[in-house]
Formats: structure tokens, sequence, C-alpha cells
């Protein structure tokens, strides 16, 4: 098989290193242009697909220069995520490519396969939003109203490598984080999103969702009790919903933790996983959601949105 040409920008960053990782094994595919704040090694013209592992400034610049030297574009910042209004409201920036924003396709091939397949430019979206959309999402008809999130990150989520100290720092409260729009308009749901970086920890995501169960505590299968044991009606409801609503190459596996076997990060770490845990208690769901934050959350998913855009086997070059 004839190997495919793609470019990075933003190589040396921490994202940028991570696809540069996966595509070194990946073996269809080659590295032939890269550039970084220092510079530009290869051409342009030379790429069938780029990556975009900059910020959301250059990667406004970057995507109608990439475009043009006929690659696709998979762009790991916010720049193509929003509408035009709602990305300038939260971002605080003013979009230089509005033009492209109609076309922009969301890169969670969970829910978009088919679009990205045929896309010229994908939308990678990031860790929280991916952690919140893939567990939340399959809940329709189930649960209602505001969800509350609380999610923890490795410190790779703020592009920082671990801190020798321990020192866990919460950096966004309610309807404050720029990520707070995707989550919205991907679930359904009004989010109340609580985040906290822990700053010795180097990856991983843990993030987990209050949201109200339609029908109150009767609906969980007695008088507002929890079972401890996740055995209840409404738990597997949950669980059967969120399971029926991928398919196996989608990695998202609903698990219960037992007296002998319990599921953190270090089950999804250096993967391209989702594992789900689903509790009950007194009229509300709680939906675990643990992924890689540098893997599920952004190269990896990024690899996995290029597979699709060349027409190569979706999981290609990833571990899962």
């Amino acid at each position: 098989m004839n190997e495919k040409n793609v470019g990075i920008f933003g190589y040396t960053g921490m994202v940028g290193a991570e696809i540069e990782k996966l595509l070194a094994g990946h073996g269809g595919v080659r590295v032939v242009f890269r550039q970084n704040s220092k510079g530009a090694e290869g051409r342009l013209s030379d790429c069938d697909a780029v990556f975009l592992a900059t910020r959301d400034g250059e990667s406004m610049r970057f995507a109608p220069e990439a475009l043009a030297a006929g690659a696709k574009v998979l762009d790991s910042s916010g720049a193509f995520r929003l509408g035009q209004a709602e990305f300038e409201r939260w971002y605080g920036l003013s979009h230089q490519a509005p033009e492209l924003l109609g076309e922009a396709v969301y890169g969670m091939p969970a829910l978009f396969a088919k679009e990205i397949a045929l896309a010229r430019l994908v939308a990678v979206p990031g860790c929280y939003p991916t952690a919140v959309i893939l567990a939340l999402r399959p809940l329709r008809g189930l649960v209602q109203g505001e969800a509350t999130v609380f999610a923890t990150s490795g410190n790779s989520g703020a592009r920082r490598e671990a801190d020798a100290e321990s020192n866990e720092i919460a950096y966004a409260f309610g309807t404050t984080h720029k990520h707070v729009p995707e989550m919205h308009k991907y679930t359904g749901h009004p989010i109340n999103f609580n985040a906290v970086v822990l700053r010795s920890v180097f990856r991983g995501i843990n993030a987990t969702i209050r949201v109200a169960l339609c029908g109150g505590p009767q609906a969980q299968g007695g008088e507002g009790g929890f079972d401890g044991g996740g055995g209840s009606a409404a738990v597997e409801r949950l669980e059967q919903a969120i399971r029926s609503a991928y398919v196996a190459d989608d990695l998202v596996e609903v698990v219960r933790d037992s007296g002998d076997r319990q599921f953190g990060t270090k089950d999804v770490n250096n993967t391209n996983k989702m594992i789900v845990k689903v509790h009950v208690d007194g009229g509300y769901a709680y939906i675990n959601s643990l992924i890689d934050n540098l893997y599920k959350g952004a190269a990896g998913q990024a690899v996995e949105c290029m597979n699709l855009m060349l027409g190569l086997p979706r999981l290609q070059g990833l571990n899962h």
C-alpha cells in the first residue's frame, strides 16, 4: 500500500509530539512536513493531510494555507468547533477564517464518522468535551435538565509536564469554561462544569456527570435508595443505552467496579478507548467517564479522524 504524506504544524508541542509518536508506528502514512515557531521542514504542497496542533489564533491562519495547498486539515484547537458568534464570545478572539466554519466537521468519529470521511476540514474536540459528550449523549430521554460535571485532568491537558509536587488546582466553575458550549451543543443538556488540573499527574481525564433521571427517584426502582452494587433497573437501562449507542470501533466500554477490580485512569491511559461507569442515587444518574486526555482526548482522536479522511482503516496505528 502506498503511504500517504502528512504534515504537522506545532510538532514540538505536547499534542503535536504525541501525534508524531503515533504516526511513527502507523504504517500507512509518513510525515513529510513539520512546522513550529522556529521554521518549517519539507513542503506543505506534498501533504495529503496536515495536523494543526496549534493554538486558536495560529490555527485560523494555518488552516486556509493548508487547504489552499491541497491538504485536508485536522485542527486540534477550538478555532473551528463553534459558529463565529459563539467562538468570538467564548474565546475572546475575532475569527480570521469565518468562511471555513460552515464546512468544518466536528471530529468525533463515534458520532460523525461518515461526515469526517468526506470532510476537508475537521475540528477535533478536546479531552473534556470528548469525555462528557460520549458519556451523556446516549442518555437522551432517560435523563433531564442541567448536567453537573466535575472533572480532573492530568497536567498534560494544560500542555505541561507533571510537577514533582502535588498541587491540585480548580480553575473553572459553572458555565465559565470555553468548552461548555460544545458540551451543551452535542449533549442537549445545559452544562455546569467544574474542572481540576492535577499538576503532579501527567495524563488522564476522570469526569463524573450528575444529571436527574426522568421520573425522579421513582425511576430508579426504589424509594430513592441507592443500590451500591449498581444492579438496579435504572442502572441497567442507562448502561444499555450507552452500550447500544456505539459500535466496536468507537472503543467505548461500560464497566462495573467490584471488590476485586476498580477501574481508573490507568485502565485507559496510552489507549484510544473510553471507560464508563454508571450509578444511580436519589433520582440522579452519576456517569463516570475515563479517557486519556492526550490520546482519546487529543492525538489519538485526531489520528482516527485522519484515517477516515484518507480512506485508511479507522483504528490503524492506534493502541486500543
